[in-house]
């Protein structure tokens, strides 16, 4: 915690909602709702060894037979974590079904901190909508943000107006992509920096004409200049027109 609260976060947040295999299994992430006292007992000494907030995030249970979420968000609610995300799936769906928004609501009803919810919400009206249908505090979006890194500015803007704002130009996309392939080699390294980007590509080039061979030839890349010039070279609008990329 020491080493974690000198980097100057805000607060601390816990991960009990990994639901990966080598993570699960080992008895970490989504793991810890097979072992509810152990999970207490982190977020307990977690909270006794820091100085700032602790907040939490976990599934609604390990699968459908056992959904524990209602107990767990009132003990760790007992032992101080100040917020919990919900993912509303259970462990063993992984990502798979329909997150439960209903239990969403429930645990809602029963905690005293505020909730945070999250799954399936991949476009702006289905923030709205867990707003409503849960009357949760606040919305957590993951997956969606990979597949349309705007979600958050359209959001906003859908729940101020009910209008969906237009996509950004195709100038932007590229300008904004570059800066985040920037940002990710500089954090991370250039190689790891730039192929841990590629998930992002579809979302950034999605709905451009003839974009699946361009994307995929950036996919071969791991150094950042030639993603820089590769993506540059969108802006040019006849390179949609060019036969070899259909």
């Amino acid at each position: 915690m020491q080493i974690a609260e000198e980097k100057g976060p805000d607060f601390i947040d816990i991960n009990f909602g990994c639901p990966v295999k080598k993570v699960a299994l080992k008895g970490a992430g989504a793991g810890l709702l097979r072992d509810i006292p152990l999970m207490i007992r982190i977020c307990e000494e977690v909270v006794k060894h820091t100085s700032i907030p602790v907040t939490a995030k976990t599934r609604l249970g390990w699968d459908h037979e056992n959904i524990v979420i209602l107990d767990v968000v009132k003990q760790m609610e007992s032992v101080g974590i100040e917020a919990l995300t919900l993912h509303a799936r259970t462990r063993s769906q992984g990502f798979k079904g329909e997150a439960d928004w209903e239990w969403i609501r429930r645990v809602k009803e029963v905690a005293g901190i505020p909730i945070i919810g999250n799954g399936d919400v991949i476009i702006p009206q289905q923030v709205a909508k867990m707003f409503d249908s849960t009357g949760c505090d606040a919305v957590m979006i993951g997956r969606g943000a990979i597949h349309n890194p705007w979600i958050f500015q359209q959001a906003k803007e859908y729940m101020k107006t009910g209008i969906i704002p237009a996509e950004p130009s195709l100038e932007e996309k590229i300008d904004l992509l570059i800066e985040h392939l920037t940002h990710s080699v500089e954090y991370k390294g250039e190689r790891r920096g730039v192929l841990e980007m590629r998930k992002h590509y579809s979302g950034y080039l999605k709905a451009l004409p003839n974009i699946s061979k361009f994307r995929n030839e950036l996919m071969q890349f791991d150094k950042l200049e030639p993603v820089i010039e590769k993506l540059n070279s969108l802006k040019n609008k006849s390179y949609f027109l060019n036969e070899d990329f259909a």
